[in-house]
């Protein structure tokens, strides 16, 4: 009786659990309006764009930079260089679509922020 109370428990818990399992790199293909926080509180905004990439990840393009990402779990992790300085960023994928998360560039105090909004 007990394995079955536990199994029925665990069941109901699994379907009112967000599977995200199921994002795939296929999941956040395509073109994202930003919009962004610097670490000095200036704003910015401007389009992004991810497509597949060889190595199973993904390759992220903002304006003259090019990254790489992997999904792990619900969020998107990428490395890129902007302005010949490393950047680490990590996206949580929103249930919506929507990427939202923060960033970090060497040689610069604090984190900067952006929101990625998937153009239709």
């Amino acid at each position: 009786m007990k394995n079955l109370v536990f199994a029925a428990l665990v069941a109901i818990l699994a379907a009112s659990t967000p599977s995200w399992g199921e994002i795939t790199s296929a999941n956040i293909v395509g073109t994202y309006t930003i919009k962004g926080i610097n670490q000095d509180a200036s704003t910015y905004d401007g389009n992004v764009t991810v497509k597949p990439d060889a190595s199973g990840g993904v390759e992220v393009r903002w304006e003259d930079s090019v990254g790489v990402g992997m999904i792990k779990g619900n969020m998107l992790v990428v490395g890129m260089v902007y302005e010949k300085r490393s950047v680490v960023m990590v996206m949580d994928i929103l249930p919506d679509g929507t990427l939202k998360g923060s960033w970090i560039q060497r040689g610069e105090p604090g984190t900067g922020s952006e929101t990625w909004k998937k153009k239709k």
